[in-house]
Parts: C-alpha cells; sequence; structure tokens
C-alpha cells in the first residue's frame, strides 16, 4: 500500500497550537501520532510528549486522511513522529515532521510556563497524569506547565464543558458577560453548529453561566434577555433555556423572575439579579423524576426542575436568608436547617461523582452529594450573609468576602433533606489569601477535586479531605481578564486524558 505526505496545515482554526497533517492512502489503515518532549523547555526534564491513537480502520475522505495533531508546543520547531499502520499489522509509515509555531504571534499577556507546586509529589504525577490545564481563554497547560493549547480569538463567559467530544463556547461580539451567540466546535476550534438563540417570536436570548445536558442529550442554557436590571421587572439571569444538541434548535425556554418575588439576595449584588450560575443533572430513579439542578449566586438557592417544562421539582434554601422563595408552588422544601456551613453566593454547585462519597449516593432513591465552590462573597462580623430584597439597591450595610471553602451538601428527596458531609475544606492562605468575591470553580476529577480561585489566580488539586497534590499560583496574567476585573478569568479546570482523546476524535471524525 501507498501512504503520501501531502501538506501541513498549521493552525487551520482557532486553536494555534494545532494542525492538520494530510495524507492519501489506498487501504485501510489506523495511526499514532507523538508531539515529542521539548528540549530545554522550563523545567527539564519535565517536558511532557502528547501521544495520540486513532483506534478504528480510515481511509479518510476520498482517500485523504486529515490528522489532526493537538499539543504543539510555541514559539517551537516541533517534531511530530507520525506511524500509520495496515490492517496486516505491518507499519505503512513511520516519519517524523518538523511543524513549527516559530513565526506566530501571541496575546501581549500570553503566559507560556506556568510553575507548579508538587505539594505532593509522591502522587503528583500519577494524579495530573496526561491531562491539560485549561482556562476559560483555551489557554492550556500540561503536566511540566508548558502552553499545549492557545486559542488566537479567546471566547469569553466560557462554561469549560465538553460534551460527547465537543467543546460548547460563546461569542465575545457584542457584551462580554454574555455570549450572543453559542456553538458547539472541535477542540480545533471549527465550529459544528451554531444555537438558536431566538424563539419562535424573534426574541434573542444570551447564553451565560453554564450548561448541563440530560440523560436524552438535550441541552440546558442559562440565559438572559440582557435587561436593565435596576428598573425592568424581567430580572437578569433568570432563564433557562433547552435546545436539541443535534440542531440547535430552542425547545422551550422559562423565565423564573415569578418565583423571585419577595426574596432576598446578597447585599453586592445588582438589583433584580437573580444570577442563575450553575447547572447539574440527575436521572430518573425509583420514585425520583429526573432533574436538572439550577443554582443562583444571588439568592443562594439550589433547586430541581423538570426537563420536560422547567417546573420546580424541589428547592432547598442553602444560604438560610429564603424560606419564601417560591411560596406558592406545593413543591417540596428541604430541609436545610442541619448545615452548619452556608452557600454564600457559591459556584460550581454540581453533583459531585466522587467515589468518596459512595455511601451517601443512590440517585435510584434520590440521594446525591453536591460539591460547591462557596465564595463567602458577602459576610457581616456576625458571620452571616449580608442581604436585602431582591427589587431594592444596595444598601450601605459593612461585608466583607473572607477565604473561599469547598463544601459538600448531601441531599436526600425521600427524606425532603440537605445536610453537610464533612467539614468545610479550607485552601492554603499562606502566599496568596484565598479570597474571589465572584467566579471561581471547583470540578470533579476522578478521586480528586480541581479548585480555581478565580480573584487570587490559584489552582489547586486536592481529594476530598483537603489534602493538596498540586498547588499553582497566577494561572493568568495580572493583565489578562474582563475589563472590570483584571487578570481574571471564570473557570479553571483540568481536562482528562480520556476527554482529551475523545475530542480528538471527534476532531478527526469532522475532518
Amino acid at each position: 500500500m501507498t501512504i503520501v505526505h501531502l501538506q501541513t496545515e498549521l493552525a487551520p482554526a482557532n486553536n494555534q497550537l494545532a494542525a492538520y497533517v494530510h495524507f492519501r492512502t489506498d487501504s485501510p489503515v489506523t495511526f499514532t501520532y507523538t508531539v515529542a518532549a521539548r528540549a530545554g523547555s522550563p523545567g527539564t526534564p519535565g517536558s511532557i510528549p502528547f501521544t495520540y491513537t486513532l483506534d478504528q480502520w480510515t481511509t479518510g475522505k476520498d482517500g485523504i486522511i486529515k490528522v489532526p495533531v493537538m499539543g504543539l508546543y510555541a514559539r517551537y520547531a516541533n517534531e511530530v513522529r507520525i506511524i500509520f499502520t495496515e490492517q496486516n499489522g505491518n507499519v505503512a509509515y513511520d516519519s517524523t515532521l518538523i511543524i513549527s509555531t516559530e513565526a506566530q504571534t501571541y496575546r501581549d499577556e500570553t503566559i507560556f510556563h506556568l510553575d507548579i507546586e508538587q505539594t505532593d509529589p509522591a502522587l503528583f504525577t500519577s494524579v495530573w497524569g496526561n491531562s491539560w490545564l485549561m482556562t476559560t481563554f483555551c489557554d492550556g497547560y500540561d503536566r511540566n506547565g508548558d502552553l499545549r493549547c492557545y486559542y488566537s480569538a479567546p471566547y469569553r463567559n466560557q462554561m469549560l464543558r465538553t460534551h460527547d467530544g465537543y467543546f460548547y463556547i460563546g461569542s465575545d461580539e457584542e457584551e462580554h458577560w454574555y455570549a450572543r451567540r453559542f456553538f458547539k466546535i472541535d477542540i480545533l476550534g471549527n465550529p459544528v453548529l451554531e444555537f438558536t438563540l431566538r424563539d419562535e417570536n424573534g426574541n434573542a436570548y444570551t447564553n451565560t453561566h453554564d450548561v448541563v445536558w440530560d440523560s436524552a442529550g438535550n441541552l440546558y442554557m442559562i440565559g438572559s434577555d440582557f435587561p436593565d436590571r435596576s428598573t425592568n421587572t424581567m430580572r437578569q439571569d433568570a432563564w433557562i433555556l433547552k435546545f436539541n444538541d443535534k440542531t440547535g434548535e430552542m425547545l422551550w425556554r422559562k423565565n423564573f423572575t415569578a418565583e423571585f418575588d419577595n426574596t432576598s439576595i446578597l447585599n453586592n449584588s445588582g438589583t433584580n439579579d437573580v444570577h442563575f450560575n450553575s447547572l447539574s443533572h440527575i436521572p430518573s430513579g425509583n420514585n425520583v423524576s429526573e432533574a436538572i439542578i439550577v443554582h443562583t449566586r444571588s439568592a443562594s438557592l439550589t433547586f430541581g426542575i423538570s426537563p420536560d417544562d422547567g417546573h420546580i421539582l424541589w428547592s432547598a434554601d442553602t444560604g438560610n436568608y429564603n424560606p419564601t422563595f417560591a411560596q406558592s408552588l406545593s413543591a417540596p422544601r428541604l430541609d436545610t436547617s442541619a448545615i452548619t456551613d452556608r452557600d454564600n453566593g457559591a459556584h460550581t454547585v454540581f453533583v459531585t461523582q466522587n467515589p468518596y462519597f459512595k455511601d451517601k449516593t443512590d440517585i435510584s432513591a434520590g440521594k446525591f452529594v453536591l460539591s460547591l465552590f462557596n465564595n463567602r462573597s458577602c459576610v457581616g462580623a456576625d458571620g452571616k450573609a449580608v442581604v436585602r430584597p431582591i427589587s431594592t439597591p444596595a444598601t450601605e450595610a459593612a461585608s466583607s468576602a473572607l477565604p473561599v471553602q469547598v463544601l459538600f451538601y448531601a441531599v436526600d428527596l425521600a427524606a425532603n433533606t440537605v445536610t453537610q458531609t464533612g467539614a468545610a475544606v479550607s485552601l492554603p492562605q499562606t502566599r496568596v489569601p484565598q479570597i474571589t468575591d465572584f467566579m471561581g470553580a471547583v470540578f470533579d476529577y476522578g478521586d480528586y477535586y480541581t479548585v480555581f480561585t478565580n480573584a487570587a489566580r490559584s489552582f489547586f488539586i486536592i481529594d476530598p479531605t483537603g489534602h493538596v497534590i498540586a498547588t499553582i499560583y497566577d494561572v493568568i496574567s495580572a493583565l489578562h481578564g474582563y475589563p472590570e476585573f483584571p487578570g481574571e478569568c471564570y473557570r479553571a479546570r483540568l481536562f482528562s486524558e480520556d476527554e482529551l482523546q475523545s475530542l480528538i476524535t471527534t476532531a478527526f471524525t469532522l475532518a
């Protein structure tokens, strides 16, 4: 058989540290490529090669195979070894190509290498593995701290969500906090699908904060109609939009303005700011309805809604200052009186899959655990949340943000209870106070969690008890971020090796 290298196409889409390498073949093959570790990299000998293997036979499209090479080093003549194998096991092609990124330009604030503190060196390599640390600006770093993913036109308000090998991302065309357009893309940055952010009446919406999927694969999005939050009775960030993930069609939308009548919000929130910021999901079980779990930062509330039409199934006043939420509804209000450390402007309130909590998890019986990045955003001298009515302007009441916590809440829908499980997890304060009024994230990562403290620009890998495996300070530049908040980005987390491999396989399938 014959394999012929036709051309190399550097940065064919938004990801500057990726390439398509084109080959012609006349028989089915599979391939493996390795981006060799960079000689002289900061931190050497820790430089990390990047390898991908296609686990299916292919002849490409019309005999042309476009190999999506990921993980190139910036400003470097990369050595990429590509091996094609025939079905009989023979190696049909084995050659090393040079793919140079030396002529590329980057944003002034780009960080090309992160210093990673191996807080637990015995565990570090096995826990981080071949994952990449990804920021919401789509800068990705390997275990050595080297930049391996870089989008030339960064998107804003990025969820850092992938699903079935696709990356989901908003635009940065108009309102930098809100995406007027929303896309499913491949990891190279090629748009695959644009979601329709207009309803059948022509009303426009923006995407913000988070997305999640139900058991049928439909996508749910936090949205806004972007009103003037100080005067408009349609409250800010109070929409949930449901989409067909295959077509981008909006299936339904629901505004929760009325449910927040007579509620309170944190005093550092804007007037009429509902501020949904987290979406999670539980499947149906025995006498348990499938639910999309919604969290609101400003009101510190968590509630479940039906995938069918968005009606509220249950609610939990996790902040303990909104006993009147949705008071006209018959949906159960879960008892949160046993919680010790209260939700105060939390982010990334997600159902955790960490096996550490397996004794408290039985979805079929309505039992699950929520992990929270608790911002402790607006706290008074008495340690309680400083709040005011949602429709009134902010007051002069004294408050401060305290060092963040990671909390775990055990939910039992059959018993109608939410309890705190374990003590609040604190983060090291010795170098940088881990304080961030707004934003930040905690994400599942196998048996561990990744934690990003936004304003502190710090990243941690911890176990559920708070033992720190790795620490990175200054994850992004002090110049990089939103205009109002220099040196900040919305989220950061590790993309696992399996996740990266899935993203590359999808990129190959689409090429």
